[in-house]
């Protein structure tokens, strides 16, 4: 029977164990300092005599019953561990050492309630950590001073990289210097009243500037001139040949930098001079070129026709001409004239208004000109001598138009002259002359199929000539007209133009001086391959005189006629032109960015845990005055990816009151060891621990000997991760017609002192004339007062593109 109690007595125990099973909300680790000294098992025997003897058996039976079910508890709770994922495996052997491992662990979870202490909770020679407790159920001391001070480690350090970036420069930009300043004088005018000519011209200037941003820029100028010389004589009608020159171009630049203060220095040089025909005696003197006259000849042309007009007219009031096209053609002893007249009719119509309809009427007429020939040089003076008209009806307009052509005909030549003490005459000095000939072949493919090829005219066009040292360079065009016989016997024309340049050696020849150019075709060789390849070859002479412009008085006599420009004066003018211009800037298309520093994202763990132990006082106390706490030899470090170990000790110091009211105390260290879950941590992250403590509580023994402590510690893991790349955008676009859309924002960015959090608005969307290109992106950042403290989503302008616009003045 009294085996039937205890099995009864083992059932009890074990059910009552496992509803403490079913209680437990929280784990508890019992951790022994020193091993507990090993107990005797005893056998139970049964002896039916001694009732005490059996009930003592009966309890040893109950207490080895308890054992083995705490230790049953251990093993599963260390399997449910094993299973949440905790591989401790993982582990080297050197980091296992240095982790501070108990002799025993016992797990309880408690559902509402500290776990009320046992027999042994006042045993020194145990400790209890316990993770996650309920902090509110922790009993607090009153009247005990306390003074708890946490620690901290820095593990590692990280440093934020910042790429430098450009920003755009802004415009407009001032000058900051002047490079230099080009010009020259462009569409000069002069116009001859009585003893005074008016000049008027353009000077043309190139301003090269350097901007702030160290770039040359160009920007030109036109600034208009005009003055008058005194040239006593002059008449309306005469020649004038006028030589400006830019002495001097004086600038500086305002303290601005935005204009240009210029002074320019202009010197004209005007000579009148009117045509004569005199005879020259020949002698010894210079050697010239002078035209001869060959002949000359006047005649009279009327021209009537009657023009249609668009709108019927009353009455006319005006007609002006003009006559344009002037060409003419050399055959013997004859100059043929071309032209048009052009026409300006100003009419009123029937509900009186004043109208206006151009007419340009063609005409032509020949001279004949005695000894004239191809090749001379011909001087032709239209004029219109009166216009008459006569209004038919109110549509049919009748004119005649009496024009005038005045033909002279020289050829030019080389004489010696008798230079005398008379008139001045501005004439040609030979400097020198040759001549070149040139063989010039060429192939052409012709545009159809041909049996034969009837002729081959050509000509020399747009003949340019550049004088350098003792070398005159000419160029031109050979334009040939091949008229040839197709295949099926029809004639076809083709035309040609094939560009020729040769020197000609001159010795004396100078830049500035005057060239004289007569190219004349000699010989036009062509060969029909076959039906479409046509082979030409040209020969060129090109006969070359370099002259020098003189003054020279001359003696007249009666050798040959001359047409000469006899000198009525001369004089110069020297001018000032004073300006003020202001820098021109392109176009201002100005977009400004920031440059966001986005910070390392953080990642972060917090255990808490308490450690529980037990210290014997070496005297027993009444009461307790003060406990002190202080966590030292803080130190941690990543065990495995996602966890972190802090290891330190805790120095306690109790002040207590013994029974003889004398106030002591005792120092304590303790070891403890916290494993933090960081999820996203590595190695390689920089991290900070912080633990701190947070309270300790103590219950006296009954007899005062012992002190049961609990101390509660929270642990707090903080680490930076990989800072994202920084990243540009747009705040502001300028320009015209430039519309942008905005949202204020608040980001840390790049700043000439750091990085800095600042709100500033950023472009979403930006439209507008010169826009080549919107560049966005999607980032984060935080929206002001929009409800959210943190970064959003969202598509701003990252850069904006402009089409390239040349600088214009």
């Amino acid at each position: 029977m009294e085996h039937d109690v205890s099995l009864k007595e083992e059932k009890q125990v074990a059910e009552d164990l496992k509803k403490k099973e079913n209680q437990i909300e929280e784990e508890e680790v019992v951790v022994t300092l020193e091993k507990p000294k090993k107990t005797k098992k005893t056998t139970t025997k049964k002896h039916k005599k001694d009732e005490n003897q059996g009930n003592k058996s009966a309890k040893n039976e109950k207490l080895s019953i308890k054992e083995e079910e705490l230790l049953t508890a251990v093993t599963e709770s260390k399997n449910n561990l094993e299973k949440k994922g905790t591989d401790y495996s993982s582990v080297n052997t050197s980091e296992r050492n240095s982790i501070l491992m108990p002799d025993r662990v016992q797990v309880k979870v408690v559902e509402s309630a500290l776990v009320p202490a046992l027999n042994d909770d006042f045993d020194p020679s145990v400790t209890k950590i316990r993770v996650n407790p309920l902090i509110n159920e922790l009993s607090s001391d009153q009247g005990v001073a306390k003074n708890f001070q946490g620690a901290e480690v820095t593990v590692g350090e990280t440093t934020t990289r910042v790429n430098a970036v450009v920003r755009p420069t802004q415009l407009p930009v001032p000058a900051v210097k002047i490079r230099n300043i080009v010009g020259e004088v462009r569409n000069v005018t002069a116009e001859v009243i009585k003893d005074k000519v008016i000049i008027q011209g353009i000077i043309h200037k190139q301003v090269f500037f350097v901007g702030i941003d160290g770039i040359v820029r160009h920007f030109s100028e036109d600034v208009p001139f005009s003055t008058f010389v005194d040239i006593p004589g002059a008449e309306p009608g005469m020649n004038v040949q006028v030589h400006p020159l830019i002495e001097k171009i004086l600038f500086h630049l305002s303290a601005d930098g935005l204009s240009v203060i210029q002074k320019i220095i202009l010197e004209v040089f005007v000579k009148v001079t009117q045509f004569i025909q005199v005879g020259l005696e020949l002698g010894t003197g210079p050697l010239l070129l002078l035209p001869r006259v060959v002949g000359e000849g006047a005649k009279q042309e009327l021209v009537e026709t009657i023009e249609t007009l668009t709108t019927p007219a009353l009455k006319i009031d005006e007609i002006r001409g003009e006559l344009r096209n002037i060409q003419t053609d050399v055959i013997p002893d004859k100059v043929i004239v071309q032209g048009i007249i052009h026409k300006q009719i100003f009419f009123v119509d029937l509900d009186n208004l004043a109208r206006h309809q151009a007419e340009d009427v063609p005409f032509s007429l020949f001279l004949d000109i005695p000894g004239v020939v191809p090749g001379v040089d011909l001087q032709v003076h239209p004029l219109i001598e009166g216009i008459f008209f006569e209004l038919l009806s109110p549509t049919e307009l009748r004119q005649k138009v009496v024009v005038e052509v005045f033909v002279k005909a020289t050829e030019a030549i080389q004489e010696r002259v008798v230079v005398g003490s008379g008139q001045l005459f501005k004439v040609q000095q030979v400097i020198g002359e040759g001549q070149k000939q040139v063989l010039n072949e060429s192939v052409v493919t012709l545009e159809r199929p041909a049996i034969k090829v009837r002729e081959i005219t050509g000509e020399i066009r747009n003949i340019t000539a550049q004088v350098i040292p003792d070398k005159v360079i000419v160029q031109g065009i050979i334009h040939k007209q091949i008229f040839y016989i197709s295949t099926e016997n029809i004639e076809f024309h083709q035309a040609e133009d094939l560009h020729f340049s040769l020197f000609i050696d001159i010795p004396g020849a100078a830049p500035g001086l005057n060239v004289n150019v007569k190219p004349l075709i000699e010989t036009l060789l062509f060969n029909l391959e076959d039906e479409t390849t046509l082979r030409q070859k040209v020969i060129i002479l090109v006969n070359v005189v370099v002259t020098e412009s003189v003054q020279i008085p001359l003696v007249v006599g009666e050798f040959a006629l001359f047409k000469l420009e006899q000198v009525i004066g001369e004089g110069f003018r020297q001018i000032l032109v004073e300006r003020r211009e202001r820098v021109p800037v392109p176009v201002v298309r100005n977009v400004v960015v920031e440059v966001v520093v986005p910070p390392a994202g953080v990642v972060s763990g917090r255990q808490q845990i308490i450690v529980e132990n037990v210290v014997e006082l070496p005297q027993p106390a009444i009461k307790i005055k003060e406990v002190q706490g202080q966590i030292t030899d803080l130190r941690a470090r990543v065990i495995f990816n996602d966890s972190v170990i802090i290891e330190g000790f805790i120095n306690k110091q109790v002040s207590f009151v013994g029974d003889d009211d004398i106030v002591r105390s005792i120092t304590e260290r303790i070891p403890f060891s916290i494993l933090v879950n960081v999820p996203g941590i590595t190695a390689d992250t920089p991290f900070t621990v912080s633990v701190e403590l947070e309270n300790i509580s103590f219950t006296l023994s009954p007899d005062g000997r012992f002190l049961r402590q609990i101390i509660v510690i929270n642990a707090e893991v903080t680490g930076e991760g990989t800072a994202p790349t920084p990243f540009q955008v747009v705040t502001d676009v300028t320009g015209p017609g430039i519309v942008t859309k905005k949202v204020l924002v608040r980001a840390p960015i790049q700043t000439p002192t750091g990085v800095e959090v600042r709100e500033f608005f950023v472009v979403t969307d930006v439209s507008g004339p010169g826009i080549e290109r919107v560049e966005k992106a999607v980032v984060f950042l935080d929206v002001v007062d929009d409800g959210n403290p943190n970064p959003v989503p969202i598509e701003v302008v990252t850069d904006v593109i402009f089409t390239v616009t040349p600088l214009t003045n």
